[in-house]
């Protein structure tokens, strides 16, 4: 599953263009430029975090420096948004908890290089895998940025990553019937994480947040202190230990083996598309480790005054992941038919931090290590467990679409089955997930209704968002539309069921 954790909340959305290029003047059209300026507030309806208004411009340019060789660039800048404190600034490669209001990112920048059966393109890049709707099980190989998973498109929230791409073009085979046939092969040298939320911002998971605090039991306690400090010690009640709770940026490693590899062969047979996948690298899904610490003031002289508390931090965290995998579409009688399946080994998925410290975990902790530790160095680690567990899967889906009286109804069944045992996640095992879409161009195609949504089956979890997009001219576009999110508390959509918002879009693009 793509983006867990907040991107399966937003498995519907697609692409959105930057706008008709332009051709700067004077230089006889070999620079072309485009761009859009966006504008975007939500107004919550049910509390939750507040999110500022944001403004956002991005900026793209392609220049044909020769026959054979061209230079793209990406600019993309912002001020406001979902982002609580933090400071402007430029947002770089390593770190994933990056908080900046007033931001500056280079999407992509890169030389491409066309031969006539191949292409080499060296820079930042997106790409994009597989053919279902939202986020497709094979499309692994560019991070997210997950500060605003539902509503910001999913193509644009891709953060572009420094790699090496190139494509061979064969010839056709049309004895076979084949035809477009297209290998890519990628390399990346360094691992790229996705960028996720702040404790106090709007779309931080609650799942990921621990309990604030932890209740040892009298009995146990008293005799815990009492083989340490060698006298019997008697506690008016339960042990109450604060715990304090924040986020810290970890780096992935740097050396040559820690980037990615992945490989994409494509084509055509007999009027259906295919591709096969196989993808080697960072995990690029949100990946944390939960960490915590416990600490102790006072000592054995004076057990009145001792006291304990608790640290925990969500620390940024680098796994590879390895999936291989394949897709297909065609059209039948007038139907756009698409289907997609992809073997995971090692992919991270998410927890819930309450169960790591629930008294059921508590009771299973060498408490005993724990205590000698603490009053020999005044403070100890606590083995809580893994937050986001590595587990083998597979993740496939089917979709199609189909114009009917004007209307463009779409639906798209996904499943994730896990391959290896595992304790309980924000996934039910399996998790089936639906999602549906309709639309309607009315007005010339100058206004646009839609409802898309979500709904996964074993546990309930859902959102639905309709929306209504009018435009103004072939540049201006206002929208207008209502999030709504509900399900169970334990769930990857229902954790944000206090965040239901009025949205309110203009866009204008050149």
């Amino acid at each position: 599953m793509r983006g867990l954790w907040c991107a399966g909340l937003a498995v519907v959305y697609g692409a959105t263009a930057l706008g008709s290029p332009l051709e700067v003047p004077g230089t006889a059209g070999r620079i072309e430029a485009g761009g859009y300026l966006d504008g975007l507030a939500v107004a919550p309806t049910e509390g939750g975090p507040r999110e500022r208004p944001q403004a956002l411009l991005a900026l793209s340019f392609a220049a044909a420096l020769s026959d054979r060789l061209r230079g793209h660039l990406a600019l993309q800048s912002a001020i406001g948004g979902p982002f609580e404190g933090g400071h402007p600034g430029v947002y770089d490669l390593v770190h994933a908890f990056q908080n900046r209001p007033i931001h500056l990112e280079a999407s992509e920048a890169y030389a491409e290089l066309r031969f006539d059966q191949a292409d080499v393109l060296a820079g930042v890049q997106k790409v994009a895998w597989g053919k279902l709707d939202g986020i497709p099980p094979t499309d692994v190989v560019n991070p997210r940025d997950y500060h605003d998973p539902l509503v910001r498109d999913l193509e644009e929230a891709k953060i572009g990553v420094p790699m090496l791409q190139t494509t061979w073009y064969p010839p056709d085979l049309p004895r076979l019937g084949v035809s477009g046939l297209r290998a890519t092969l990628v390399y990346l040298p360094i691992a790229v994480p996705s960028r996720l939320p702040l404790i106090e911002e709007r779309w931080f998971p609650p799942s990921a947040t621990p309990l604030s605090q932890v209740v040892l039991p009298r009995k146990r306690a008293e005799r815990l202190i009492q083989e340490e400090c060698k006298f019997a010690v008697t506690l008016p009640g339960d042990v109450v230990v604060p715990v304090s709770f924040g986020t810290l940026n970890h780096r992935p490693p740097k050396g040559f083996d820690d980037g990615g590899v992945g490989l994409r062969l494509g084509g055509s047979w007999r009027e259906m598309d295919w591709d096969l996948y196989h993808y080697t690298g960072p995990e690029t899904g949100p990946d944390a480790d939960l960490l915590a610490t416990l600490r102790l003031k006072g000592s054995c002289a004076h057990p009145q005054r001792l006291a304990l508390r608790g640290d925990a931090v969500l620390e940024q965290a680098h796994d590879v992941v390895h999936m291989t995998g394949a897709d297909w579409a065609t059209t039948m009688r007038g139907a756009a038919i698409r289907a997609e399946a992809a073997v995971f080994q090692d992919h991270a998925y998410p927890g819930l931090a309450s169960d790591l410290i629930s008294p059921e975990a508590v009771r299973r902790l060498p408490l005993r290590q724990i205590t000698r530790t603490l009053f020999e160095r005044r403070r100890a680690a606590v083995p809580l467990g893994d937050l986001f567990v590595t587990l083998d899967s597979v993740e496939w889906g089917v979709g199609a679409d189909y114009l009917v009286h004007g209307f463009i109804p779409l639906l798209q069944m996904q499943q994730t089955v896990l391959l290896d045992p595992a304790p309980r996640l924000l996934i039910s095992d399996p998790e089936t997930r639906f999602i549906a879409s309709v639309r309607r161009l009315l007005f010339q195609e100058r206004l646009e209704l839609e409802v898309r949504g979500l709904y996964a089956l074993e546990r309930g979890g859902w959102f639905v968002l309709p929306r209504a997009s009018y435009r103004l001219g072939g540049n201006l576009r206002f929208r207008l539309g209502y999030l709504a999110l509900g399900g169970s508390r334990n769930t990857l959509v229902g954790q944000f069921g206090n965040n239901d918002e009025v949205v309110m879009q203009a866009r204008y693009s050149f």
